[in-house]
């Protein structure tokens, strides 16, 4: 039943006006049928019309400013929804929706839930300082794309910060970490050709953690922060990871 109705408010909004409207008119003339076919038979086929007729007029434009109003409704609901999980500027997910996702598959696993990777953008104070906001925002954006275009489609990429990006990998392995974040690595530094502005550099540093059994979210979190830092400090452009069995401290 669900899936009926889930097919019916795919239709157009005048498809479902219809519908609810033959419906109305095939109710109406069942009644009209039953209860003048005990009393006033002789004037059946006459009233079944006008029955209709009346359904129609009643019903269909009644049932299509309710569903207008419903489909309205929803669509507010799902961009309500779509804003409360998503970042404006990026279209990746906003921090609060990461670490749900995140922990739900924490949660689900009873191993190594997978990898986090930390991306920050390079210098990006003087990007905005040098070019101008609106083109850190093009920076922001192109890194984004270039972020979405290097992870797998079941990895969980957002941005958490300003200019820091985060990125976890479901059930990944530290070869299969290595690889997204290399790609991540070197398509953020072709972002800088889709800038309208010469002289932008797009490198990024990327701290890479795996989780281990039984770790918290948090400590996994503050392992791939305390990597990021690492790769700062060792110069930036880079990326810095931990053996399965290192511990960050």
């Amino acid at each position: 039943m669900r899936a009926l109705f889930d097919r019916f408010y795919k239709l157009r909004l005048w498809a479902q006006a219809l519908i609810v409207t033959a419906f109305a008119v095939a109710s109406a003339d069942l009644l009209t049928l039953f209860f003048y076919a005990i009393f006033f038979s002789d004037r059946l086929a006459l009233d079944i019309v006008l029955t209709a007729i009346i359904t129609v007029l009643v019903a269909y434009p009644t049932s299509y400013v309710f569903l207008s109003k419903t489909a309205t409704v929803a669509r507010l609901a799902a961009e309500l929804d779509k804003a409360a999980t998503t970042d404006f500027l990026t279209g990746l997910r906003n921090r609060r929706d990461f670490m749900q996702a995140a922990q739900d598959e924490i949660d689900r696993t009873d191993g190594s839930a997978g990898a986090v990777l930390f991306v920050d953008i390079d210098h990006f104070k003087q990007i905005n300082d040098q070019f101008g906001h609106a083109e850190g925002d093009r920076v922001l954006v192109l890194v984004a794309e270039a972020i979405r275009a290097s992870v797998r489609e079941t990895d969980i990429a957002a941005r958490v910060g300003g200019e820091e990006f985060a990125i976890f990998m479901p059930g990944a392995d530290l070869p299969t970490a290595r690889r997204v974040s290399e790609r991540i690595w070197l398509n953020c530094r072709l972002v800088a050709r889709g800038t309208d502005r010469g002289g932008i550099t797009t490198t990024v540093s990327i701290g890479l953690s795996l989780h281990r059994v039984s770790q918290s979210l948090d400590d996994l979190l503050k392992e791939a922060d305390s990597l990021l830092y690492k790769a700062k400090k060792a110069g930036r452009d880079r990326v810095v990871h931990t053996l399965p069995h290192e511990v960050v401290a």
